[in-house]
This record gives C-alpha cells, sequence and structure tokens, in this order.
C-alpha cells in the first residue's frame, strides 16, 4: 500500500487558502461597482424630476432618449453625446449630467412659445442652437449648414429655416437670437401664430395649482387661413401615435395639439368657439373609434359652425379612412409635413350619421322596463357571425394587451378567430333567431350566419362590398341611405376578403328594424358586444362635415 502524498494535499489546501482572498476581493469591488452604476441611475432620474418641477413655467416637456441617428451634442455643457432628454417640443437637447440638467432647469432656455407679448404686430424667429436636421441649408447664403462636428449654427421652431453663426444678425442672447421676420414656413395657412394667442391663468382646485388656458385668439393677416386642430391618440398605432403628436407639435403650434387620453375632446373643442369666424379644420389622429367620440363630441359641443374633420388612420380597420382617401394606415415612413399639406388642400364632403335605438324585450328587477340604449353608426353595424369574430378579439384584447401591439399582429388574431368560428359556427341559423324590416317591409332572409348594415363602401378592413346592379344603385356616403348585405358564414368572410366570393345583397334602405328573438352578437363601429332580446331601430341623424383627400 502506497503512503499518502502529503506535498500534494498540502499544496491543495495552500491554495485553496490563497484563493479565499482574492474571491471576497472580487466580490467587494463587484458590489462597488453595482452601488455605484445604482447610485448614478438614481441621481440621474432625480435630476430629471427637478427638471421636470422647474420647467413647468419654460413648457418644455421631456422625454429620455438616445440619440444614435446622429451627432447630437448637449445644450448646456456643448459635449457630444449618445442618450439624454430630449424636450418634445423644442428639440432641445440635455445630456444625463446632473449639472447639466440643473442648469437647464435654472436658464433662460424656454420652449418654443405658445403666446407672445400682447399687440405684437409681426412675428419673430425662435432660434434655437445646435443639433440642425441632416442636410441642412442656410437661408441667407443657401450653403451647407450645420456641418461643424459641435453645438453650432441656428434652426427656427417656426419656419424651420436654419442659419450660420455667421449669417445671424449680429445680437447676443442665451442660447437663442430673435430678430427678423418669421414666415411661420410652409404650414402657415395652418397655424395658430403665437401672436395671435392670449392666454390666461387659472387656479386649480388643489391650492399652489394653476393651468394656463386660452383665453382669446385673434384672426392673422394671412391670405387662405384655416387653422387645424389636431386630436390624437396617443396610445393608437402602438409608439406611432406618440411620435406623431411629437412631430406635429414641432411644426404647428402646441396648443393645436392635444392628446385625448388626457383632454377629452369636449374641451379641445372651446378653440373652435374661439374663432367662430374661421372655417376650422381637425385632423383626427386613430382608429374609426376615435373618429366616431370626435364627431359625437361635435354634436354635444353646439358650436356656431361645425369643423371639418380629416383622418389620420391608426386604427387596425381604418375603414372610413379608406373611403375619404387617407390610406389604409399611417406608416412611420410617411412624411407628417406631407400629411399637414394634404389636409390643407383637402375637399370637405358631407357624410350621413345614423342613430341606433336598441330596446330590449327583457325586464327589469319589478317589473321596470329598461332604458333604450341609443348609439350613433358612422360605418357599419353588423349582426351576427362578424360581430362574434370582432367580440372575440375584443375579449382577448381586454384580458391581455400585450398580446396586441401592432396593426399586423391584429389581423393575424382576427384570422385565427375567424378560423375558430368556421368550426364551431356560432351564428347558424340567424334567420331563425331575427326578424328584418326594410322601411317597414319584413324581408324572408335565406340561411345566413350574418348580416351588415353600411353606410360607406368600406367594411373589414377594406373589403368593397357593395357595386351598382340594375336593381340597386351606387353606394354614396350622402345619400341618406344604407345598404343591407348578407353573410354566409366566417368561411364565406374569409373569401370575400380575399375577392373570390361576394356577400349577398339585400336591398337599400332609408330606415331599417332588427327584432332580435334570441341573443347575437353584434357590432356598431367596431365595438362589440353579446345583445339580448331586443329591438333595433335605424334611423337617419344628420350629417357631419368631414374632409376628403383630393387626389393628385
Amino acid at each position: 500500500m502506497e503512503p499518502p502524498n502529503i506535498v500534494g494535499e498540502t499544496s491543495k489546501t495552500h491554495s485553496k487558502n490563497m484563493m479565499g482572498p482574492f474571491h471576497w476581493v472580487f466580490l467587494s469591488v463587484l458590489l462597488l461597482t453595482v452601488f455605484w452604476v445604482v447610485l448614478k441611475l438614481f441621481r440621474r432620474r432625480r435630476a430629471l424630476l427637478f427638471v421636470l418641477k422647474h420647467d413647468l413655467t419654460r413648457s418644455h416637456r421631456w422625454l429620455a432618449s438616445d440619440f444614435l441617428d446622429k451627432p447630437t451634442y448637449c445644450n448646456s455643457c456643448m459635449q457630444c453625446c449618445a442618450s439624454g432628454s430630449l424636450c418634445e417640443v423644442c428639440g432641445l437637447c440635455v445630456c444625463p449630467e446632473e449639472a447639466c440638467l440643473q442648469s437647464v432647469a435654472t436658464s433662460s432656455k424656454t420652449c418654443k412659445p405658445l403666446s407672445t407679448q400682447p399687440g405684437e404686430k409681426t412675428m419673430r424667429h425662435a432660434w434655437i442652437r445646435g443639433n440642425l436636421p441632416l442636410a441642412s441649408r442656410c437661408f441667407k447664403c443657401l450653403t451647407p449648414c450645420g456641418t461643424v462636428p459641435a453645438l453650432a449654427d441656428y434652426r427656427c421652431l417656426w419656419c424651420h429655416n436654419t442659419v450660420h453663426e455667421d449669417c445671424i444678425d449680429e445680437e447676443k442672447g442665451e442660447g437663442r437670437r430673435e430678430r427678423g421676420d418669421c414666415t411661420l414656413g410652409d404650414h402657415k395657412r395652418l397655424i395658430i401664430p403665437p401672436n395671435c394667442v392670449t392666454l390666461e391663468e387659472k387656479q386649480g382646485w388643489r391650492r399652489g395649482r394653476s393651468k394656463v388656458v386660452v383665453k382669446e385668439i385673434a384672426v392673422p393677416n394671412t391670405d387662405g387661413w384655416k387653422p387645424l386642430i389636431v386630436m390624437a391618440n396617443s396610445k393608437s398605432g402602438g409608439k406611432d401615435g406618440q411620435a406623431i403628436m411629437i412631430q406635429l407639435k414641432r411644426l404647428l403650434n402646441p396648443i393645436q395639439v392635444v392628446d385625448l387620453l388626457e383632454t377629452p375632446p369636449e374641451s379641445a373643442l372651446e378653440i373652435c368657439r374661439l374663432i367662430p369666424e374661421q372655417p376650422t379644420r381637425l385632423m383626427v389622429c386613430g382608429g374609426d373609434g376615435t373618429v366616431g367620440w370626435v364627431l359625437s363630441a361635435i354634436d354635444k359641443a353646439n358650436l356656431p359652425v361645425k369643423p371639418c374633420v380629416g383622418i389620420l388612420p391608426l386604427g387596425t380597420g381604418n375603414d372610413l379612412a379608406r373611403v375619404l382617401g387617407w390610406g389604409p394606415g399611417y406608416s412611420p415612413d410617411d412624411d407628417v409635413s406631407e400629411v399637414l399639406r394634404e389636409m390643407e388642400h383637402a375637399q370637405q364632403t358631407l357624410m350621413d350619421r345614423w342613430k341606433v335605438v336598441i330596446e330590449s324585450q327583457k325586464r327589469k328587477y319589478l317589473g321596470l322596463q329598461r332604458d333604450a340604449k341609443v348609439l350613433t353608426m358612422n360605418n357599419y353595424l353588423g349582426i351576427g357571425c362578424d360581430a362574434g369574430v370582432a367580440l372575440n378579439f375584443h375579449r382577448h384584447r381586454e384580458s391581455r394587451p400585450d398580446l396586441f401591439t401592432s396593426r399586423l399582429i391584429n389581423k393575424a388574431w382576427y384570422l385565427g378567430f375567424g378560423a375558430r368560428d368556421v368550426i364551431e359556427q356560432s351564428c347558424k341559423n340567424l334567420p331563425n333567431k331575427i326578424e328584418l324590416y326594410i322601411d317597414d317591409v319584413p324581408v324572408k332572409l335565406p340561411d345566413l350566419e350574418g348580416i351588415v348594415i353600411l353606410n360607406i363602401n368600406s367594411w373589414s378592413s377594406g373589403c368593397s362590398v357593395w357595386s351598382p346592379s340594375d336593381e340597386w344603385g351606387p353606394s354614396r356616403i350622402d345619400d341618406k341611405m344604407v345598404e343591407l348585405v348578407g353573410l354566409y358564414s366566417s368561411f364565406h368572410i374569409g373569401k370575400i376578403q380575399m375577392s373570390v366570393a361576394e356577400p349577398l345583397k339585400i336591398g337599400q334602405a332609408k330606415s331599417v328594424k332588427v327584432v332580435l328573438k334570441e341573443s347575437v352578437p353584434i357590432q356598431v363601429d367596431g365595438e362589440p358586444w353579446q345583445q339580448s332580446p331586443s329591438v333595433i331601430s335605424i334611423n337617419h341623424n344628420g350629417q357631419a362635415n368631414m374632409l376628403k383627400k383630393v387626389s393628385s
């Protein structure tokens, strides 16, 4: 038997004793590094909150951003930075250093002015230094501008002209120089100039809180002035809604851009009341549901002159936007400035609106009749299989919104729910469940699973389902008539969407009544629910002023 290797065992024990202190040193350095990084992030967050708190009087609205698309320089320390805070209105950039954030919060660098001094007749340039757009040219000497790798040269926040430091009129200022008349740029006919706006500070319901509201708007000396008010749903289209709002605030007066998640349309329409002598235009950024919300607010506002409504489509179907020529949906590659030009030259048109009254046949507690449900239809009303697919989609989106993040994914979910209904046939024998009356005349229905009542000739994300024939006339949005079509199944819907089949034409009508004998899924303009036995009446309810895109 061999003796134990005393030397080998001793060297292993000595190696373990030597590795112990090394591990402790490594862990200590790692913990200190993590603590230092967390402390820096906390200080950056605290500094950003400090800026937000002190920038309320300067109107800056900060966003944490990464500056990777082009070289960007801090407007405080003038050093190049890869990340930091960006004002979504004026484009002022600040690096994440606490000293720079506090410097901006306490300096005279104000944001894009909403209003200027009362009585000022002419518009002055509002210059901001550095970080010019790529391929900029000086509007005075017409040579490339902003090419120096530093915080150099200037751009106007209103007309968006850029100018060299050597070309600008000599007038020292704190990061801003104001001299010379500003033309407001390409969209001057849509902009409410700040020298025409009078603001008023009102005290809030909480002590020490106040807000600034628009008190008065004067008419500028601009030929063909068509003031534009933008109502946007910042959550529509994924992140597209917020990105569009940022671009529009830079192109227009920020008071013209309203986030409907912060301000209801009824409050935003008060701007239209301040300029009753001018034909105001509204641009709704959102889906068909957002457009319907704004149109209902216009009806309730009782304005002297109703504004004309254009659409920047951010929804899933966007059927109303398709009919009015605004396209199937906004793409991040689209030029927002070009959209504004199209809104300026858009043609006014009228669109029928329909009153939908739903009187339930069920009795309330103690035998009292339920109150009638009153809705407004702009696009279409669906009963049966198409509403059932929309209802399944709606329920799953409400329970798991993280799974519905874009138009493409939403359409894929619609396809899945439609395929499931092909197998389940949840709305079969629909003619036994309903009675249909067109202009008070009963209609005998064949074996269908769905009925769609159309105000516009676009359904289910752009399907044109009505064509004129010897028996029926064309579909128009201003003829005070609706078109009725039948669907045989969810599989039939898929064939219609692939343009290999057509729906059953039932007729055209000035009024429609549907009696539901059993509980059936229905939808109005994409909002679905399960309707208990009831009587549904559809009648004409006036017309809305819309904007139709002029074909180029």
